[in-house]
Parts: C-alpha cells; sequence; structure tokens
C-alpha cells in the first residue's frame, strides 16, 4: 500500500481540522534539592489554594499577586499546556507539512503541531535577584514547530527503536485491524516519542527563556520520560475497530519511504516540491500468517505525475498471495473433478467363456498445484489416473483401460481472470481381436471475469462463460461388432462414465472472484483494477473521509 506524500499531508490536516485531543498540562514542581520533579496537574492546583497556573497573566507581579505567591508556596516551577491540532491563524494553503519523506527509505520527517502551546515558568528569586514570571503562549500565525526524525523500522530483529518496546506498545504502534493504514494510526506512530529522535524547535527564538524552557523540560524531562515508555507525545489515541472485511488477515507490517525517481531510476538528488509530492509512503504487509521478507527499494514511482491530481497512492496485491487465495476457493471444484479410476475384467464360464467388464470413477482426489512464478497464468491443478485389466491366456479374451484426466488453470491479463476447466476421459476396449478407443470425455468450460472494484474494495465482475464438447463415440464398425457385441460394451461404459462427469464439471460461479475484498477498505475509496505485468493486483486509491 502506498500513499503519496502529498495526500497523507492534506489527509491528515484535514483530520487534525476536526480532531478533539486531550489537553496536556505538565506542571514540574522543585524538590527538597531544589531540582524539578513532575506532579499532576490537579495536586498542583489543591496544593496552591486553587491557583491554575496556566491562568496566572503574563503580566502578573510575583511581589503582589496572590496567585504567584500561592505557586511559590507550592513549589511550583514550570510547566507547559500543548494539544495536537492544527494551529490557528495560518491559511490552509500556507500550513507546513506534517510528513517529510526524504531519501531515506528507513526513516521519515515528522512535524508536530499544535493547536495551542502554553509555558509558564516561576523563578522565586534569591536574596540577589528578584522573583520572575513567564507566561508565553504559541501566537496565531507563527506555530511553534517541533520536527523530528521517526524510525519507521517495525520489526523486532534488527537495531530499531521499535524493537525495544514492550509487547503491548509495538502492538499498538504495528496494528494490524481494520485501521491499520487510517491516518489516526499513522500518527499515533508518528507522535511517539520511542520512534522519534529528539526534536529540533523551529518558531522560537534560541537563546531565549521559552526556548531554554521547552528544550530543558518539554524535550528533555517529559520526550525522554515518554521515549523510555513507548508513549505519544501528546496524548493521540487510536480508536480499533470492527475486524476488517478483507479477504487477506495481515500478519506482519512494515513500513518503507520510496523517493521519487529520476528517468534513470535513481532518487532525484534535489526534487521540486511537486516531485517530493509524489514521494511515497509504503505500507509493506504480510497476510494469513507469512512474515515479511527484508525490505528492499522499489525501482519505481507508484504515483506518476499525471496521476496525482486523481489518485492519492497504490494497493498492490502480489501474485503469489492472489493465487493462494483462488487456490483456496477453487481447491473443492478441483477435488470434484479429479477422478481416480478402477477397472476390472474376468471370465465367466467353462466351456463357453464370457468376458466380464467392470469399471469405476471415485471422485474429491487431491490434484497436483502449481504457481508458476512467471507468466499470466499464476495457478494450475492437474490430476490424472490410469486403470486398465485384462483377461484370458495371454489378454487375448478382453482388456479395458479408462485415463482421466483434469486440469484446471487460473490466467490474468489486463482487467481480466480467466479459469479454464478441462476434462478428459479416455477409454479402450477390446473384445478378442475387435477393439475401440477414443476420449469418450473431452469437454472445456471457460470462464472469463471482467473485473472493476467497489468503493470499499470489493471486486466486481461481469462473467462470460464458454463451453466446447469434443467427446467421441469410439464404436467400430458394425460387422465386427456382430461378432464381439462391443459396442454394446463401449455404449455402456462410455455412457456411464458422461453421466458421471457432467454433475462434476459445472462452470465456476462469480461470486468467487466477488467474494474478494482488497485490504483498506475502512480507510481508502477504490478507484481503479487492473493487472500489472508481472500479474500482480493493483488498484488506485484514494483517502476516504478522515474521521
Amino acid at each position: 500500500m502506498a500513499t503519496t506524500q502529498a495526500s497523507i499531508n492534506a489527509t491528515m490536516k484535514t483530520f487534525l481540522a476536526n480532531l478533539t485531543e486531550p489537553v496536556v498540562s505538565i506542571c514540574y514542581i522543585a524538590d527538597d534539592a531544589g531540582n524539578p520533579t513532575q506532579i499532576d496537574y490537579d495536586d498542583l492546583v489543591q496544593s496552591a489554594n486553587g491557583t491554575d497556573p496556566f491562568a496566572v497573566p503574563a503580566d502578573a507581579d510575583p511581589d503582589t499577586s496572590q496567585d504567584l505567591k500561592n505557586l511559590i508556596a507550592a513549589r511550583f516551577m514550570m510547566g507547559f499546556r500543548a494539544q495536537l491540532g492544527l494551529p490557528p491563524g495560518i491559511p490552509p494553503a500556507q500550513m507546513p507539512d506534517l510528513v517529510c519523506l526524504g531519501a531515506d527509505t528507513s526513516v521519515v520527517g515528522f512535524n508536530l503541531l499544535c493547536a495551542e502551546f502554553t509555558v509558564v515558568d516561576l523563578d522565586p528569586g534569591s536574596g540577589y535577584t528578584k522573583p520572575s514570571w513567564m507566561n508565553q503562549c504559541q501566537p496565531a500565525g507563527a506555530p511553534w514547530i517541533f520536527s523530528s526524525k521517526v524510525d519507521l523500522r517495525l520489526s523486532t530483529t534488527d537495531s530499531s527503536a521499535y524493537s525495544t518496546l514492550p509487547p503491548d506498545v509495538r502492538q499498538e504502534i504495528g496494528n494490524l485491524g481494520g485501521q491499520a493504514f487510517s491516518v489516526q494510526q499513522l500518527l499515533f506512530d508518528l507522535d511517539n516519542a520511542a520512534l522519534e529522535s529528539l526534536p529540533t524547535i523551529s518558531g522560537v527564538a534560541p537563546g531565549t527563556k521559552l526556548y531554554s524552557v521547552l528544550q530543558q523540560e518539554f524535550l528533555g524531562a517529559y520526550f525522554s520520560a515518554l521515549a523510555k515508555e513507548g508513549a505519544p507525545v501528546l496524548g493521540c489515541t487510536i480508536t480499533h475497530g470492527s475486524p476488517p472485511a478483507a479477504t487477506l488477515t495481515l500478519s506482519d507490517l512494515n513500513l518503507e519511504v520510496s523517493p521519487f525517481l529520476g528517468s534513470n531510476g535513481q532518487p532525484v538528488a534535489q526534487p521540486t516540491q511537486d516531485q517530493q509530492n509524489l514521494a511515497t509512503l509504503n505500507y509493506l504487509c504480510a497476510a494469513d500468517g507469512n512474515t515479511l521478507p527484508p525490505a528492499v527499494a522499489f525501482g519505481w514511482n507508484w504515483i506518476d505525475p499525471s496521476e496525482e491530481a486523481d489518485y492519492d497512492g497504490v494497493v498492490a496485491i502480489n501474485r503469489t498471495s492472489l493465487a493462494g487465495y483462488f487456490r483456496n476457493q477453487l481447491q473443492y471444484s478441483a477435488a470434484a473433478n479429479s477422478f481416480l479410476a478402477w477397472v476390472r475384467v474376468w471370465l465367466s464360464g467353462f466351456l463357453d467363456a464370457t468376458t466380464n467388464f467392470s469399471w469405476r470413477l471415485t471422485a474429491d482426489q487431491t490434484p497436483t498445484v502449481t504457481t508458476p512464478p512467471t507468466g499470466p497464468v499464476i495457478l494450475t491443478f492437474h490430476y490424472d489416473s490410469d486403470a486398465e485389466d485384462a483377461a484370458g491366456l495371454d489378454d487375448d479374451m478382453g482388456k479395458l483401460e479408462l485415463k482421466p484426466s483434469y486440469d484446471l488453470t487460473v490466467s490474468v491479463s489486463g482487467s481480466t481472470i480467466t479459469i479454464v476447466q478441462h476434462l478428459v476421459v479416455y477409454l479402450y476396449v477390446r473384445v478378442m481381436q475387435t477393439s475401440g478407443d477414443g476420449n469418450v470425455v473431452d469437454r472445456t468450460i471457460t470462464d472469463t471475469y471482467a473485473l472493476s472494484v467497489g468503493e470499499h474494495g470489493e471486486l466486481a465482475t461481469t462473467l462470460a462463460s464458454t463451453t466446447s464438447d469434443n467427446s467421441q463415440n469410439p464404436s467400430t464398425n458394425g460387422f465386427l461388432n456382430f461378432f464381439t457385441d462391443l459396442n454394446r460394451i463401449i455404449d455402456d461404459v462410455s455412457g456411464w462414465v458422461r453421466n458421471f462427469t457432467a454433475t462434476n464439471l459445472t462452470d465456476i460461479p462469480a461470486s468467487l472472484v466477488q467474494n474478494y475484498v482488497f485490504p483498506g477498505g475502512a480507510t481508502f475509496a477504490f478507484k481503479s483494477v487492473a493487472f500489472s505485468d508481472n500479474q500482480d493486483l493493483v488498484s488506485h486509491i484514494t483517502y476516504s473521509d478522515p474521521s
């Protein structure tokens, strides 16, 4: 699942514009040695006789303000109050990006933006200095931006920050449920202190008291404490919805960046903003109990410049995964047409010996399954058996051979899936020296599905079916048959075989294809569907309403 930088930022800004995240209030008091110690906000207000440090005006005088005297008595030192969201006073077109995808495939740049941010700092003074008070808010139109690098490697087998986290935290970050691809989940992952480098601050002048407090307390004591716990910086939460309706159940997930590539197949060294917007964040997924191979760079751009206005990204299902789906869906039909043959030929009577024939086909055998690694055929089933028996001295009185063969192939091209079934039953009958043989059953059913895709990722199909019948009647000429009655035996065997196999060989229903649902239906709307040159199933996607 690949989504462009432009689409991620547009969708995340839309999400944040309507987001009501909790207001985080962090306060510090001095311990007996004068070192800052975090205290619960409500406990501080209670110990300060009801004074809220964030409500004390910026111009309050420590010498005369009872509120500041209450805070000094409670040993208050500093605090900050922040709420995740879009900063006020900035037109949408000028809003900074939250996500920046660079040339490093395992790292993404993240800019933490806040709807509000207030810093308060109280210096009680000493015998040589006067008390001082600071209450400063993020100004409208000039946001404070905290920029960090986020480690995308969601693996426990490498040296990533993710590998050091407790299992329950890793499970929250590497969510495999219905919201795995949502901007809520992405924001939770990027805003997680355990995965981020220590942020840098822009919008605040270095060397100022405000900068010092933010760097020492917000980024120092507070951020470092959260990094140990794997907690989100400003309380961003995710909601686990109902299980996804997708056909594939995710069992492993990792993230990777694909920078925009030039015509030489290499990342553009100094991409324009338009090219930068086409870089993609890629969700690498394994399904149904499989694990991911090591991540490697992709040698193409997932979205071309001509597609940017219409699509936010692409979802691609590997041909092997698709073949696995069809294997599970078709195995019962294939087994029903896989016949084990059995025949018996024997003599009865003594002076006037009669040649007797008996035969049987047993369905529900186990065919051989092949998933070719290349080419338009992605899946094949094959089964055949051969039974023969004879009677008499040197088999001169009669012989019977029955040889069924069944093939089912699934091939894909463009926006079509073609399933071909071919059932052949070869019959050979000989009575004394007179014989007849041929394919008493030779039927082919071709089901062709023209694909489209619904908004929520469900495949829709138009089914066209054709049947060809090249079955033969291997009867012999009337003169020879007069002496052997061979035609009656052939008719008995071939008639039974045709009637028996006819109930098993049927069209593959359209529902088999229509039951397939792409992952990500809770997050994306699906726009088109087709097979790539390497037979992967690909659909363009756009973000749905992020709320």
